[in-house]
C-alpha cells in the first residue's frame, strides 16, 4: 500500500467534507443576510454584525470565524473586526455583479436535502420529478446563472457566432427553450428589441414569475408558454432557437431536438449550450466537471429518469451532443467559436 497515496485521499476527504460544511455555512450566509451585512457594514465584530442582522451572537461568531477561515471573508487580528475585499463582495454579495456566485450556494444545500429521497430511487430505480425538488431549487437556478444572462448571453456568447447580431437587430423570430425564470428570453428581448423572442417551459410557476418579470422590466417583445415544447402552434417558424444547459434535463431529448428542428425556418440556426466537460469521468478531474459529475444524480440525472427519460446526467460532451443531434436528423452540427469555459456551444442547421 502506497502511503502517499493514502494520505493524499485522507486530505481530499478532509478537504471535501470541509467544503461541504461550509456550503451550509455559506448558504445560511447568503439566505440571513450575512454577505450582505459584512459587506455593507464591515470592518464590523460579531456583535455588532449580529445586531445588523438580528441573529445571535454566538451562532454569527463562530459563522465569522469559519467564512474567515475559507477565505470567504477577510479578518483583521489587530483590531478583531471583519470585512469584505472588493472581488469577495461582488461575488458573494452583489447579485447584480456580472461575477455573482452565490447563487450556487443557493443550489446546492436544497439539493443535498433531497438525499434520502435519492437513496430510495438508488435502490428502486426512477427518480425525483422536477416538482418534488426542494421548492427553492427554480429560484436557485436563476440566481445561479442569472450572470449568464444578465451580461454574457448578450454581450458575448451571441455576438461571437458570425451573423447572429446582425439578424438580431434586424429582427427575426427567436425561441427560448427551457427558459426557466425568464431572465434569457428578457435579456434578448431586452438587447433587441427589432426581434420578437418566445420563452418556452413546462414549469408554470416558472412562467408566472417570467411573465411578471418581463412586466417589471418593461419588455413588450417577450411572451411566454408554460407547456412542453411539442405542444406549441405546429406552424411557428423561428430564424434562431436557444437552448442552454438545459436539454441533457428532458425526458425526451431526441424528441426535443427533432421539434426543435421542425420549428426551424430553411435557413435557421440552433444555438444549444451543455455545460463544458467528457462523457469520459478522467477528463472531468478539473473543479468545475467534477462538480458538475457531482451534482448529476442530485438534479440533472433524476429528473429525467423520474420523467421516463433516459437520464443523461450532467455531463455529455461534444461526443454526447453529436450523438444526439445525428439521431435527431440534423445534417448540420458545429462547435460554435464561443468564448466561454463553462459551456459547451453547438450550432445545428436543419
Amino acid at each position: 500500500m502506497n502511503q502517499e497515496t493514502v494520505q493524499q485521499l485522507l486530505t481530499q476527504i478532509r478537504r471535501d467534507t470541509g467544503g461541504a460544511f461550509v456550503s451550509g455555512l455559506a448558504y445560511i450566509g447568503d439566505r440571513l443576510g450575512l454577505f450582505a451585512a459584512v459587506a455593507r457594514h464591515g470592518p464590523v465584530d460579531s456583535v455588532a454584525l449580529a445586531a445588523a442582522t438580528d441573529l445571535n451572537e454566538r451562532y454569527v461568531r463562530e459563522w465569522l470565524k469559519a467564512l474567515a477561515a475559507f477565505s470567504y471573508i477577510e479578518y483583521d487580528d489587530a483590531t478583531k473586526k471583519y470585512a469584505m475585499s472588493e472581488e469577495q463582495r461582488a461575488v458573494l454579495a452583489d447579485e447584480s455583479s456580472a461575477v455573482f456566485g452565490a447563487g450556487t450556494f443557493h443550489f446546492t444545500l436544497p439539493s443535498l436535502l433531497r438525499t434520502e429521497q435519492l437513496m430510495e430511487v438508488f435502490r428502486n430505480g426512477g427518480g425525483i420529478a422536477y416538482d418534488e425538488l426542494h421548492p427553492e431549487v427554480p429560484a436557485s437556478i436563476d440566481r445561479m446563472h442569472r450572470a449568464w444572462f444578465d451580461y454574457l448571453l448578450t454581450e458575448e456568447w451571441l455576438p461571437a457566432i458570425p451573423d447572429i447580431s446582425d439578424r438580431l437587430r434586424q429582427g427575426i423570430r427567436v425561441l427560448d427553450v427551457g427558459c426557466g425564470l425568464g431572465r434569457s428570453t428578457i435579456a434578448m428581448a431586452r438587447a433587441h428589441p427589432s426581434s420578437s423572442v418566445l420563452g418556452v417551459d413546462p414549469h408554470p410557476p416558472s412562467i408566472e414569475f417570467a411573465r411578471a418579470l418581463a412586466i417589471e422590466s418593461g419588455i413588450a417583445n417577450a411572451e411566454f408558454l408554460a407547456r412542453p415544447l411539442g405542444n406549441i402552434e405546429p406552424d411557428l417558424r423561428f430564424e434562431l432557437t436557444i437552448a442552454i444547459d438545459c436539454i441533457h434535463d428532458m425526458a425526451d431529448p431526441i424528441g426535443v431536438l427533432r421539434t426543435i428542428r421542425k420549428h426551424l425556418t430553411d435557413d435557421g440556426l440552433l444555438v444549444w449550450s451543455e455545460p463544458a466537460g467528457s462523457v469520459n469521468p478522467l477528463e472531468n478531474r478539473d473543479t468545475l466537471s467534477r462538480m458538475r459529475a457531482a451534482l448529476s444524480p442530485f438534479h440533472c440525472l433524476t429528473v429525467s429518469l423520474a420523467a421516463g427519460g433516459p437520464g443523461l446526467g450532467t455531463l455529455i460532451g461534444t461526443e454526447g451532443a453529436q450523438e444526439l443531434a445525428a439521431a435527431a436528423g440534423y445534417e448540420r452540427f458545429e462547435t460554435l467559436p464561443v468564448p466561454c469555459e463553462t459551456q459547451l456551444f453547438f450550432g445545428l442547421r436543419r
